[in-house]
């Protein structure tokens, strides 16, 4: 909506980086489910697994300006030493790797606090250093992680705005700083509450939330409408998912978002 709503497009991308776990019916259902509520995604779909010889360039930019190390530690490791909040303690930048084992690639980060404006938290801070440490770039199978792809795909696709949930706010800073050493545009940002259950957790598959394929379309889209603080009125379920969207789009704003971490599911 927030793309719509300011004449811009909506650019879908398919995270599947990893080939063992994201099989490709998997994201046939997300494309199956998209389509169902009328979520009509504009340009060509981006697939991750598509871009390896990009991810891999911007790898060996990184090593030229010797900012990466081998590291061979594993979470057995890490509680043996009492790393704390995943907090990545630099071991392996002072210890050899043994180079004929499994090793992973990690970034050495500044010891600065990275900051920018969210457009619905507000001003936000992050040092890495000390509240992420030495972040992995390339795991030990080989795979390029998440924060490397992301960045290099928003740039790929040309996107000016990034709109997602707040569980993913951790993770901007790490995205920042990889833009700044590539020489990549940083988009601006809004993280929006998810929605929780009874626990506080995200639903998810990995909370056994219902497949929301399954679930009545009007009467789904008309409770997302609710808890984007839109306040629709009843007789818009009598409409199409289509209408209901156009409605969304006409009505949205994010200055309607609360700055805050989660939704209770129901509430």
């Amino acid at each position: 909506m927030q793309a719509k709503s300011q004449h811009g497009k909506w650019l879908l991308r398919i995270d599947d980086l990893d080939r063992t776990r994201c099989k490709p019916q998997y994201a046939s259902e997300i494309l199956r489910t998209l389509e169902l509520y009328n979520l009509e995604w504009d340009e060509e779909i981006l697939y991750q697994n598509t871009r390896e010889d990009a991810y891999q360039h911007a790898l060996n930019q990184l090593k030229q300006l010797e900012l990466l190390y081998p590291c061979g530690c594993s979470r057995k490791n890490l509680t043996e030493r009492h790393v704390q909040h995943g907090i990545y303690d630099g071991y392996c930048l002072q210890h050899s790797v043994n180079e004929n084992q499994p090793f992973s690639l990690r970034l050495k980060v500044p010891n600065k606090t990275l900051m920018f404006r969210d457009l619905v938290q507000g001003q936000t801070s992050q040092h890495l250093k000390k509240e992420v440490g030495d972040f992995v770039i390339l795991r030990k199978d080989l795979i390029h992680a998440y924060h490397l792809a992301v960045a290099l795909d928003d740039q790929e696709q040309g996107i000016t705005q990034v709109l997602r949930g707040y569980d993913l706010l951790d993770s901007t800073c790490r995205q920042i700083h990889l833009q700044e050493l590539l020489g990549i545009a940083t988009p601006s940002y809004a993280h929006i509450p998810v929605i929780s259950d009874l626990t506080g957790s995200k639903l998810s598959k990995q909370t056994f939330a219902d497949d929301v394929s399954l679930s009545p379309t009007r009467e789904t889209l008309f409770n997302v409408l609710k808890y984007l603080n839109l306040n629709p009125p009843a007789e818009l379920l009598k409409n199409s998912p289509k209408d209901m969207l156009v409605w969304g789009v006409d009505n949205w704003s994010l200055d309607n978002i609360q700055p805050q971490a989660s939704i209770q599911f129901g509430h």
